[in-house]
């Protein structure tokens, strides 16, 4: 490799436990499309003005015997109101101390909800910590591998602009547009973590691509190319699974979130059956690049992982096609994209950095 080798036990802690965070976080966000708990704390970044969530209907609604804090959010005549100042008991609701939000008109409270969205939250508050810690990490490297402080300063900014964009969500009683954004910047998230754990892992094990069988750069060169085209269709799958989503969205605010769905499907064509038939391509694709990949070691044991998750994508897919969209499958049905994608960005960087190790050899020799 160009570079020199390093240990770098430290960051590849805080590197792993970023993409297991960020995948959890993921896992949790579609948890709380899939319940509709999108709104559960219809402010950011506390909920209802408090910094641990509620969890009794009497918590959130006024009464003339309880004292409140600054700040704090209660419901009173079908709307939600904030607390200007602290203040005791008041045999009376006075406007005075109080002034209604009016960032949406969204005034439910439902316990079960509430948790969900907090601990979605939470999750992501969870995921900054070794996000942060990896930043300081890298800086020890600055000099000798200044690309590791870079990705992690594009990591931390992904993860600011992720933050103010779930605000935006909240603020706006989740904008449609805005959740698929939401999600696409968990992805690009995922994406930097995961090249970077492949770089700084690959030195770390010092000269890892020597332990695979020689192949040759037209080798190397073909399957990073197909790795590559294979992420690119991924996310654009993603992208028109995200749409159908919306589309799904739109028929739990119309019909409610307890609505039988049947005949749901026929109602979101055609923008489902290009999703159901664009799987067919990315399956084609994947298995050819499991059988060109013979003898190469950790690229076939990428592609053949990839394969096997994509058909158990294609699999849960049909189940919701042809099972009226059972909610339960959801979380699955993406989780599985998520892994497909953090293994084919890890497969895309092994072929680079094999590429790039095997030209060296080869120019010293």
């Amino acid at each position: 490799m160009n570079a020199r080798l390093v240990s770098a036990p430290w960051l590849l802690r805080f590197l792993r436990w970023s993409i297991v965070l960020n995948l959890l976080v993921m896992l949790a966000g579609s948890v709380v499309r899939m319940t509709g708990s999108g709104m559960g704390c219809p402010d950011w970044p506390k909920c209802f003005g408090l910094a641990i969530p509620p969890t009794r209907a009497e918590q959130v609604t006024w009464s003339p015997t309880t004292a409140y804090q600054n700040g704090q959010m209660v419901l009173h005549d079908g709307a939600l109101w904030v607390a200007q100042a602290d203040h005791a008991p008041q045999p009376e609701f006075s406007e005075e101390r109080w002034v209604k939000y009016t960032r949406h008109s969204y005034a439910v409270f439902n316990p079960v909800h509430t948790w969900i969205e907090f601990l979605n939250r939470l999750l992501g508050v969870l995921l900054g910590i070794p996000v942060v810690l990896a930043a300081a990490a890298s800086l020890t490297y600055v000099r000798s591998h200044p690309w590791w402080f870079v990705t992690m300063l594009g990591v931390l900014a992904t993860l600011a602009f992720e933050a103010w964009l779930g605000k935006v969500v909240v603020d706006g009683n989740l904008v449609p547009h805005h959740i698929t954004y939401h999600m696409l910047g968990a992805y690009v998230l995922l994406a930097l973590l995961t090249v970077l754990f492949r770089n700084v892992h690959s030195l770390a094990e010092q000269n890892l691509w020597r332990a695979e069988p020689p192949a040759a750069p037209s080798d190397l060169k073909l399957m990073l190319g197909g790795f590559g085209l294979l992420a690119a269709l991924l996310l654009g799958q993603t992208m028109l699974g995200t749409g159908v989503r919306e589309g799904v969205d739109a028929l739990v605010h119309q019909l409610g979130f307890g609505a039988s769905r049947d005949g749901w499907v026929d109602q979101l064509e055609p923008g489902v059956l290009i999703h159901r038939s664009f799987s067919l391509l990315l399956l084609a694709l994947a298995y050819a690049l499991y059988r060109r990949s013979a003898g190469l070691a950790g690229l076939r044991a990428r592609a053949g992982l990839v394969l096997l998750i994509l058909g158990t994508e294609a699999a849960v897919g049909a189940a919701l096609y042809y099972l009226d969209l059972p909610r339960g499958l959801q979380p699955l049905h993406l989780m599985l994209s998520a892994g497909a994608w953090m293994i084919l960005v890890d497969a895309v960087a092994k072929a680079g950095l094999m590429l790039r190790a095997t030209r060296a050899s080869r120019g010293s020799a």
